[in-house]
Order: C-alpha cells, then sequence, then structure tokens
C-alpha cells in the first residue's frame, strides 16, 4: 500500500500535536507567511548556547599604538573575542535548537532574519528575556 504525502498543512498539525507532547507548550511566529514551529529553550542547552565564542584575528599594538612586528618582520597577530560574530552564532545555536517545524532546519540559513526573531521570541518565553511579575503578598 502506497503511503499519501501529507499536506503542509497537515505536516504543521502533526508538528504542533507532536511538539505539545513531547514539550508542553509550542508556539508558532510568521516570517514572510512562513510557519515556523518551535519550542522553550532548557537550561542546558541556553548553558551550551552561552559557551559559544567566535574569535577573530587582530594586529597586536604596541602601548604607543604601533603595530608589532617580530624579528623577522612580520606581524604579531592576537585572537579576541569577535563580539557581533558571536551574538549571531548564539542566535543561530538557539533558533536550530528550538524550531520544529519546518523540520528540515534549513529555515535558519534560508532566511536572513529567522535566527534573530525566533532566538529574542524563544528568550521571552523562556524566562530570559523579560523581568518576572512579582505582586507584593
Amino acid at each position: 500500500m502506497k503511503k499519501e504525502k501529507l499536506t503542509q498543512q497537515e505536516e504543521l498539525e502533526l508538528a504542533i500535536e507532536k511538539g505539545k507532547k513531547d514539550f508542553g507548550k509550542v508556539y508558532k511566529t510568521i516570517i514572510a507567511d512562513e510557519n515556523i514551529i518551535w519550542r522553550k529553550l532548557r537550561r542546558s542547552e541556553y548553558k551550551e548556547v552561552m559557551n559559544i565564542f567566535v574569535m577573530k584575528e587582530v594586529h597586536k599594538l604596541n602601548d604607543n599604538g604601533e603595530l608589532l612586528v617580530d624579528e623577522e618582520g612580520n606581524y604579531i597577530m592576537g585572537e579576541v573575542i569577535d563580539d557581533d560574530a558571536t551574538y549571531d552564532a548564539r542566535q543561530e545555536a538557539i533558533a536550530n535548537f528550538v524550531i520544529l517545524y519546518p523540520t528540515n532546519n534549513n529555515i535558519v540559513e534560508d532566511m536572513a532574519a529567522v535566527a534573530e526573531i525566533i532566538a529574542t521570541e524563544c528568550m521571552i518565553k523562556s524566562g530570559f528575556g523579560e523581568a518576572p511579575v512579582t505582586t507584593e503578598c
């Protein structure tokens, strides 16, 4: 018996159902007419994401701001954390952790804003992005 291919809507509904079963709550964000189903970030995943650092090579300078060179006249290089690249890599990691649909997860690579939007929304829903509501008892 030949298995019928699911429609896009059926795949979406199945992803939501499975996501709720596996993770409790799931969320839908629509970006450029694309439905994206995702879940909250786990604490262990957050710790893993925070260990991502992107380094870049830079010229070392002396105290006068001049480029340092070695005995052979080559510039001396050093590494520093590239804050922008680190931030982008962390957003991509978060999105890749939490996106449940579409299942190919190429959407993070294919659509420029997906990682930023999903990571921001995810951090808020996961309790990292906004202050809790506290009331006096």
